[in-house]
């Protein structure tokens, strides 16, 4: 009898710890992420996955991107939503990217964190007007995942630009290691 009652009642405490829906993230928490690089590169990288939008404010001295209001859930141009199919709705949404300059920690190299966040709003009805709702954080994700290659791609330009050589043949250099290219003597 007595294991009877503390299997339910560990069945319980396990039941009750579950929760049906997660917790909602809060509506001004913008979604972060800190790039090692130069101010410039990041911010021509951000620009550059912008071009999808209509950009309203780009002030580079304080750091701020902000896109017009798009009446739709998601940009299709940006990415194809996997649970929501483009329709007609009363909706509305623009981004807000504020990139600062930092140094990181442990090398003291510059760094930018870039914080993105996305305003939603939900047109209710003529009395109360536009409400703002939470996002699903998808295209946040997708803006900074972007962010991150276009900045690589950058940076690989500017090195090509520059003239560097592959960091294969650079650090055979360093050791003073020199291969010789053996098919020009044949």
């Amino acid at each position: 009898m007595m294991k009877r009652w503390s299997w339910c009642g560990a069945f319980f405490v396990l039941a009750s710890c579950v929760s049906s829906r997660p917790i909602d993230r809060p509506l001004d928490l913008p979604y972060t992420f800190i790039f090692e690089g130069r101010f410039d590169d990041v911010w021509k990288a951000a620009t550059a996955v912008l071009e999808n939008y209509t950009i309203t404010v780009a002030n580079r001295d304080a750091g701020l991107l902000q896109t017009d209001w798009e009446n739709q859930r998601f940009n299709p141009d940006l990415y194809e939503h996997p649970e929501i199919t483009p329709q007609l709705e009363e909706v509305r949404s623009r981004l807000k990217l504020k990139l600062s300059k930092a140094r990181t920690n442990d090398t003291g190299r510059p760094a930018v964190r870039v914080q993105i966040s996305k305003e939603f709003e939900i047109f209710k009805n003529f009395y109360s007007d536009w409400e703002r709702s939470p996002t699903d954080g998808f295209e946040e994700q997708v803006v900074l995942y972007r962010i991150h290659q276009n900045l690589k791609l950058v940076v690989m330009k500017k090195k090509k630009s520059l003239g560097a050589k592959p960091a294969k043949e650079n650090s055979k250099e360093d050791t003073g290691d020199k291969e010789e290219d053996s098919s020009s003597d044949e």
